[in-house]
């Protein structure tokens, strides 16, 4: 897929992040590392703003997106346009629980080789593979040019891999690293860290 360059950020550590567990459409808030990760993708930005003054920048309208892109664009005089599209994969009747109580609560369901995005979309009563892939296409095909994007970790990485042209398997073994920014252009990644 041909797609302007895209800067791509995943919020903050969150509470339930530094817990350990699973969040999908509910929320929990930065912790002060998490606030230190959005203030330092705000340094980066700096350089993306000064080189692209009008990019069109988007977010998901969930609260720990919205708390880091709050932090992050303060400096900048930005405010994202929310969208639908970049929320978090919901993974349904796993949302707020730990690895340890999926692996207690449904042992035929947990494979403690997995990886999070794989537990993820094949959470119970949760959104899957095939809709979090529907919907991120759908929010890419309407971008217009260059982009900020502040979404979640596994959102993120089905955008990296749409966009690269990734396997399945490349796509489970992603990063999703907190505090930096994905840059991806002509289908390239990298990354932008301090």
């Amino acid at each position: 897929m041909k797609l302007p360059i895209l800067y791509l950020l995943r919020h903050g550590q969150t509470e339930w992040n530094a817990a350990g567990r699973f969040q999908g459409h509910m929320n929990s808030d930065l912790t002060d590392i998490g606030q230190g990760h959005a203030v330092t993708q705000g340094r980066l930005l700096t350089s993306v703003f000064n080189e692209f003054p009008d990019i069109d920048v988007y977010g998901s309208p969930l609260g720990r997106v919205r708390q880091t892109a709050q932090i992050a664009l303060a400096a900048h005089n930005r405010t994202p346009v929310l969208r639908d599209d970049l929320k978090e994969i919901s993974v349904g009747d796993w949302e707020g629980v730990s690895k340890d109580d999926i692996e207690a609560g449904w042992p035929d369901l947990f494979n403690a080789n997995q990886t999070s995005l794989e537990l993820s979309i094949s959470a119970p009563n949760g959104e899957g593979y095939d809709a979090l892939y529907e919907r991120c296409q759908r929010f890419l095909k309407g971008l217009k040019g260059p982009s900020v994007i502040f979404s979640h970790g596994i959102t993120i990485s089905f955008i990296r891999s749409i966009v690269r042209g990734l396997s399945y398997e490349e796509l489970t073994q992603l990063n999703n690293l907190q505090g930096c920014i994905y840059v991806i252009k002509d289908g390239q990644e990298k990354l932008l860290s301090e």
